[in-house]
């Protein structure tokens, strides 16, 4: 492997935080740190800063309280990782770029792909009517989580669509990766 090619791939793509593994708590309290004190070097911003702040730790949140959605089958475990995760951040010089990957019960595919598609077919007023919708109508898991998350970050991106995909492993599990971009001038 070539490690200075590697290297130089990462700084030329100002990669912030890049992590592939199993999330706890404490590490997601650590990244969430790191990328406050990251953001304090790179973005002059305030509001961007804000608004980069809190996508992020709202993406990082969603991979921790929903990794445990998908149980390992005993003849998968070494084909792959069921609580691993993947965080990919960058800095362009346009926007943020923040990219996760989980693996979801392929059962629930549909249901995230409606709520990407109603999220990212609304405009700025209607991401705010579904949000208090939201509010007022959702009942609470018992990770504490009341699915406003795909919503808070679509309205915090400045109108940016949610780019996601699924990519099946079998007939149970399926890779959802999503893809957030976050202007660096915000209007």
């Amino acid at each position: 492997m070539d490690y200075l090619r590697s290297y130089k791939n990462i700084y030329d793509q100002n990669i912030i935080l890049m992590y592939k593994g199993e999330l706890t708590f404490d590490l997601v309290t650590s990244m969430i740190s790191t990328l406050e004190e990251r953001l304090e070097e790179l973005e002059q911003d305030r509001k961007v800063k804000k608004k980069f702040y809190n996508v992020s730790t709202e993406c990082i949140q969603n991979l921790y309280y929903h990794l445990d959605e998908v149980n390992a089958d005993e003849t998968l475990i070494s084909s792959y990782d069921s609580k691993s995760a993947l965080i990919l951040i960058a800095a362009r010089k346009r926007f943020y770029s923040l990219q996760t990957g989980n693996y979801v019960p392929s059962s629930k595919t549909k249901e995230i792909q409606k709520r990407l598609d109603d999220i990212n077919s609304v405009d700025a007023d209607g991401l705010r009517a579904m949000y208090k919708a939201a509010l007022s109508e959702q009942e609470f898991s018992d990770k504490g989580t009341g699915g406003l998350g795909f919503i808070d970050i679509a309205r915090k991106t400045g109108g940016q669509k949610l780019r996601y995909k699924f990519q099946p492993v079998n007939d149970d599990v399926t890779y959802f990766t999503l893809q957030v971009r976050l202007p660096r001038e915000l209007n």
